[in-house]
């Protein structure tokens, strides 16, 4: 059985750090739903204007129309989200939580969510063009890995993680590497048939969802059987695999109920539908982020030295 190494491992930041990122990573995933709810009903111009709504922060049509709550409530979500992000950078960069390159993470994933958010508001005053939609969404998924890894960091968990001592420096890590790889390539056709409605992009989307499934279950075995002894390893295997699954049992669903004419405002007629298509971008989005964490405990796991802490 493998066994993890006696070394002194690195002190845990503070909880409050830890705590803000997971607060960020709730809100980020209700406004991947929100996102993905006003493209599948076809609201992303229910407010051409932007960042306004009609002009105003709050209009009466926000809560009286489901167009307007989908659209205007996704503006105040990622409001939220890059608020929080900026108190995370500030914390982290006051109070000296984490190593540099941890706190330059934190101002890097602020200000990419401040580039979602310009991105996103440009396709509005555009009048949602395919190659600004889909690099909004793409975006997001990214922020949402992105911050799921800083709040590893500062977790105690991560502080507590030995290297495995019968595990070679850098093992497995390549795998995971392409494993998260997959899951992004898989994001980025998946936003272009969602965006463009193109059935080039549909169906390569499908067809590698296999590839992606492959990959992530190879990667999730490789991790349970030779790093299984690393904390939180086996049980993010787990859930890799499981919602590996589910997602491709979805896709089908979602191929079967979806409108052939794309993101159309006829859809909001059809909120059941909208919401099945949005579970399964959730889903996708739940799969990059788990990939990702479980590329950082292999790394955790198989550094040479535990004082290496950006690993």
């Amino acid at each position: 059985m493998t066994t993890t190494a006696a070394l002194p491992v690195a002190a845990a930041p503070s909880r409050g750090p830890f705590r803000l990122a997971v607060a960020i990573l709730v809100v980020n995933l209700f406004t991947i739903l929100k996102g993905a709810m006003t493209t599948s009903t076809g609201s992303g111009l229910a407010y051409p204007d932007w960042p306004l709504s009609d002009g105003q922060l709050m209009p009466a049509s926000s809560y009286t129309t489901v167009p307007g709550f989908l659209e205007h409530f996704h503006r105040l979500f990622g409001a939220t989200l890059g608020l929080l992000a900026l108190a995370l950078a500030i914390w982290l960069q006051a109070t000296r939580d984490g190593t540099p390159r941890l706190r330059r993470c934190a101002w890097f994933g602020g200000c990419l969510i401040l580039v979602q958010g310009i991105v996103g508001g440009t396709g509005v005053l555009r009048e949602l063009p395919a190659l600004n939609s889909a690099t909004h969404g793409t975006l997001a998924q990214l922020i949402f890995a992105l911050f799921a890894w800083i709040a590893y960091q500062l977790s105690a968990r991560h502080a507590a993680t030995s290297p495995l001592a019968d595990v070679a420096p850098g093992a497995g890590r390549r795998l995971m590497l392409v494993a998260l790889a997959a899951m992004v390539v898989q994001t980025v056709i998946g936003a272009l048939a969602r965006h463009t409605n193109s059935p080039h992009a549909l169906w390569t989307h499908v067809g590698n969802s296999f590839v992606v499934f492959l990959v992530g279950a190879i990667a999730s075995a490789f991790a349970t059987g030779r790093l299984g002894e690393a904390p939180g390893v086996r049980g993010l295997a787990r859930s890799i695999v499981s919602l590996l699954i589910v997602q491709i049992g979805l896709g089908f669903v979602v191929l079967a109920v979806r409108n052939p004419e794309g993101k159309r405002p006829e859809n909001v007629e059809h909120l059941g539908r909208a919401l099945v298509i949005s579970v399964h971008v959730v889903i996708g989005a739940l799969l990059t982020v788990l990939v990702a964490l479980l590329a950082a405990h292999v790394f955790r796991a198989t550094r040479r030295h535990p004082a290496l802490d950006f690993e």
